[in-house]
C-alpha cells in the first residue's frame, strides 16, 4: 500500500467521533487559572463535534454557572461522580487536565477510560512540602503525581518549560510529553461589580496583584515595589490585593511582617481574599498596571490575560515567562525592587513606553485560541485511544489498587480503635458516676493509705461482713456530722 494512502480501518478511526471523558471536577468554588482553563476547553472541545463527551463533575459542589454552560453543550453528557459504580461504562480516552492530587485520582481515570491523557500543569507543589498540612500528605501527592504520569499514555504540559522538567526529574518519557498552551480569547461574562472590601475605596491610582497568596506568588514583592514607587518616584497611589488565603504555604505573615517594619505603607494596601468574576473585572478596567511577581509558573496566564485587556503587566523572565516572545514584555528585575520600580514608572507615566509594551504582551497572545488547543487535544487523543498497553501504565494501575486497597484497611482500623476508644470513654465515664465522692479517696491519688485501700477492697468481696460493718459506718458518719451541726447553730446565731 502506498504512503499516501489510507486503509478502511484507519478512515474509519479517523471520521468517527471519539468518545472521550474530561475530567471537570476542579470547576468548584472560586474561579481562577485552573477552573477558566477547563471550562473553557471543554467548551471547546466540544464545539470541534469530532467528540462524543461526558463530563465528570461533583454535582454538589460544581459553580451553577458552569453546570449551565455545560449543559448547553452539544454532545456532551454530564456525569455526577457520586453516581459512577462499577458499571458505569469507560470511555475510549479519560482525560484529567489537571494533575492528579490522590491514588484515588488515577483510578478513576482508570476506571473510566482504557486509556488516559494527563494535563501536569506544574510542578509547583510537587517540589514544595510547605503546601501540605504534614509530609505525609506531601509524600502521598507526590506518589499520586508519579503514578497519573505512569498511566498516562499521553502528558499535556503547557509549555517547554515544563516540559524541561519533567524530563530532568525523569517522571515522563518525552516521545510522551506534549505541549499544548491554553487559550486566551476567553471573555467574561461578568458584569462588572466593585468587590466587597472596597465599599470605601477613593478611586484613584493603585496596582493590582491577582492570585492566591502561595509563597511563590511572591507578593511580598509587590509591596517592596510599592514602597520603591513611593519613596524613589513620588508615585501615591495604592497596592490591591485580589486572591485566596491559603491554608498552607501563604505569604502572609511575610507580607503581615513587612507592614510592621513600614507602617507607612499599610493604609496604601488593600487586601481582598478570593474575588469573583465581576470583582476581578471591575478591578481590571481600573487598575494602572497589574502587579504579578511570581516566582515560577507552569504557563503565567495573568500577563496574556492582562496584557489583551489593555493592562501593563509587571511581571518577571522567570520559569515558564522566560519562553518565547513574551519574555520581550518582562519589566521586573529579579528580585531588585529599585531598578524594577524605576521600569513600572515609566509604564505607569510615559504613554509610549505603555504603548510599546501592551504591544509585546498582545504579540505574545497572537494565536493563542481555544479553537487552536482544542483541535491539538483531539489529536492528542487518537494519539493515545489505539496506543498499546505500556507495562509501566498497567504496573501504576496495579500500585493505585493496590494503595487503595491498604488505604481502606488503614481506614478500617483507624474507625476500630475510635470505637474502642469511645467504648473505654463510656465505661469509665459510668465508673466516675457510679464511685461519686469515693474518688477523692482511692486511687493512686487518693487520699486513703494503699493498705487500708486494699483492706477495703478485701471487704467489699465479702457482703455478709462488709454491709453491717459499712452501714455502722454510715450511720456513724450520719450521727457525728448532726452532731457537729447541733454544736455550731447557736453560734452562727450569735
Amino acid at each position: 500500500m502506498g504512503c499516501g494512502t489510507m486503509s478502511h480501518d484507519e478512515k474509519t478511526h479517523t471520521s468517527r467521533r471519539l468518545d472521550v471523558t474530561i475530567d471537570a471536577r476542579a470547576l468548584d468554588g472560586t474561579r481562577m487559572g485552573t477552573q477558566v482553563h477547563v471550562l473553557e476547553l471543554v467548551q471547546a472541545l466540544a464545539r470541534t463535534g469530532r467528540l462524543q463527551l461526558r463530563a465528570l463533575v461533583r454535582g454538589e459542589k460544581i459553580d451553577r454557572e458552569a453546570l449551565a454552560l455545560l449543559r448547553e453543550l452539544p454532545d456532551t453528557e454530564i456525569l455526577d461522580a457520586r453516581e459512577v459504580t462499577e458499571d458505569t461504562p469507560p470511555s475510549a480516552v479519560f482525560h484529567r487536565p489537571v494533575q492528579t492530587f490522590s491514588h484515588d485520582d488515577v483510578a478513576l481515570a482508570g476506571d473510566l477510560g482504557e486509556r488516559i491523557v494527563l494535563s501536569q500543569l506544574d510542578l509547583i507543589a510537587y517540589r514544595n512540602p510547605d503546601y501540605f498540612p504534614d509530609i505525609q500528605a506531601y509524600e502521598d501527592y507526590r506518589r499520586a503525581s508519579r503514578h497519573g504520569m505512569a498511566a498516562a499514555e499521553r502528558v499535556v504540559v503547557f509549555s517547554e518549560h515544563t516540559r524541561g522538567e519533567l524530563l530532568a526529574e525523569n517522571l515522563v518519557e518525552d516521545e510522551r510529553i506534549r505541549i499544548v498552551p491554553p487559550g486566551l480569547d476567553h471573555r467574561s461574562s461578568a458584569e462588572p461589580r466593585r468587590p466587597a472590601g472596597l465599599e470605601q475605596y477613593v478611586e484613584g491610582d493603585f496596582l493590582l496583584c491577582l492570585g492566591a497568596d502561595y509563597a511563590h506568588k511572591n507578593r511580598v514583592f509587590a509591596l517592596e515595589l510599592l514602597a520603591q514607587l513611593r519613596a524613589r518616584h513620588g508615585w501615591h497611589g495604592e497596592l490591591v490585593f485580589a486572591g485566596a488565603h491559603v491554608a498552607h504555604g501563604s505569604s502572609q505573615e511575610a507580607e503581615r511582617e513587612l507592614l510592621d517594619a513600614r507602617p507607612e505603607l499599610r493604609a496604601s494596601v488593600s487586601d481582598l481574599g478570593a474575588v469573583d468574576e465581576s470583582g476581578k473585572a471591575w478591578l481590571m478596567e481600573r487598575a494602572d498596571a497589574v502587579v504579578y511577581p511570581s516566582l515560577y509558573e507552569g504557563f503565567g496566564l495573568v500577563p496574556f490575560e492582562s496584557g489583551l485587556q489593555g493592562v501593563p503587566c509587571l511581571f518577571a523572565p522567570q520559569s515558564s515567562l522566560a519562553d518565547g516572545p513574551i519574555v520581550a514584555a518582562a519589566t521586573i528585575v529579579p528580585w531588585d525592587p529599585a531598578p524594577s520600580a524605576a521600569a513600572a514608572y515609566a509604564l505607569l507615566t510615559d504613554p509610549i513606553e505603555r504603548a510599546e509594551h501592551l504591544q509585546k504582551l498582545t504579540d505574545a497572545a497572537r494565536g493563542l485560541t481555544w479553537e487552536r488547543a482544542a483541535a491539538a487535544m483531539v489529536e492528542i487523543y487518537r494519539e493515545a485511544a489505539p496506543a498499546p498497553v505500556r507495562v509501566a501504565a498497567t504496573l501504576s494501575r496495579d500500585a493505585v489498587a493496590r494503595e487503595r486497597e491498604l488505604t481502606a484497611a488503614h481506614q478500617e482500623v483507624v474507625q476500630m480503635l475510635i470505637d474502642e476508644r469511645e467504648l473505654v470513654l463510656h465505661d469509665y465515664n459510668q465508673l466516675l458516676a457510679e464511685v461519686g465522692a469515693g474518688r477523692s479517696l482511692v486511687g493512686p491519688r487518693g487520699s486513703l493509705p494503699e493498705d487500708l485501700q486494699r483492706a477495703l477492697l478485701t471487704l467489699s468481696a465479702h457482703p455478709a461482713l462488709s454491709r453491717p460493718l459499712y452501714g455502722l459506718g454510715a450511720g456513724a458518719f450520719r450521727l457525728a456530722r448532726a452532731m457537729a451541726r447541733a454544736v455550731r447553730r447557736p453560734f452562727r446565731r450569735a
